[in-house]
């Protein structure tokens, strides 16, 4: 396994809804660690988040691909990548985001910036990476030299209009605003994608794209499937992932147990 590479989601890839993985995905991604196989894990997360992931699973990566591609780790904790939004571009970005009165969170490499505590039952994090800053527009405008995404909670038609807004001061296409829930706003270079990330960490650990199998439920995930061989949809992902994926498994569980057939049979 050891010109193999595998690379999963979290949420709604490995983890369920429960944030929990099942024993039979488990089971066979320590056999394909034991065996050599490099496993990255590429998520919408906080670096922290995969950290503790590892931990709690008993894995360590050669790379961490964090906030969908934005900041990558290597397994020492040095930053290998870190793609910010430009700093010309955050006084427009602070206009039209912070300007609607919704709550905003800023990120960088390494904490997420809250303008207030939150309700803790509105914690997705596994590890607390927050800083309360008060007066958050003005830190971010004036102190904050490295933001990476800017986080909005409202709805759908409220996003239209920030949408409209920065699109009007920017232009079209300067960053990337992706609606990433129905509840969740998220604006962030337009360099970013977990495909690219990805690609940068395959070339790192000198792995083709024949040998690189991908996991993942979501149009985020969308980018990875383009870029490796193997890319499947997973457990609840819904018709039009299914449809961009070239299959489908029930788990990850299952991808590896294809992933030795395919190869050179069952593990010892």
């Amino acid at each position: 396994m050891k010109d193999k590479l595998l690379v999963c989601d979290l949420d709604g890839t490995l983890l369920d809804e429960k944030g929990q993985i099942d024993q039979e995905s488990l089971r066979w991604i320590k056999q394909f660690c034991q065996d050599g196989g490099r496993f990255v894990i590429c998520t919408g997360r906080m670096d922290t988040d995969i950290k503790y992931v590892e931990k709690q699973l008993g894995f360590e990566s050669d790379y961490r691909i964090s906030q969908n591609g934005a900041v990558v780790y290597d397994r020492k904790n040095q930053l290998v990548a870190c793609e910010t939004i430009p700093s010309s571009y955050i006084p427009k970005l602070n206009e039209a985001i912070f300007g609607m009165g919704l709550r905003t969170e800023v990120s960088n490499a390494k904490n997420r910036l809250f303008p207030s505590p939150r309700d803790p039952e509105n914690v997705a994090e596994f590890v607390d990476s927050s800083i309360i800053i008060e007066d958050l527009p003005t830190f971010v405008g004036e102190t904050e030299k490295n933001p990476t995404i800017y986080l909005t909670f409202g709805d759908k038609e409220t996003f239209d209009v920030i949408r409209q807004q920065i699109e009007a001061r920017l232009g079209i296409g300067k960053v990337n605003i992706v609606m990433t829930s129905p509840s969740s706003l998220e604006v962030f270079s337009n360099k970013v994608s977990k495909g690219a990330a990805l690609k940068d960490v395959m070339v790192r650990l000198a792995v083709a794209p024949e040998n690189t199998y991908v996991a993942g439920d979501a149009e985020s995930d969308v980018t990875m499937f383009t870029v490796a061989d193997h890319s499947y949809a997973v457990q609840k992902a819904p018709a039009e992932i299914r449809a961009q994926a070239k299959d489908y498994a029930k788990n990850v569980g299952e991808i590896v147990e294809k992933l030795y057939h395919e190869s050179s049979g069952q593990p010892a």
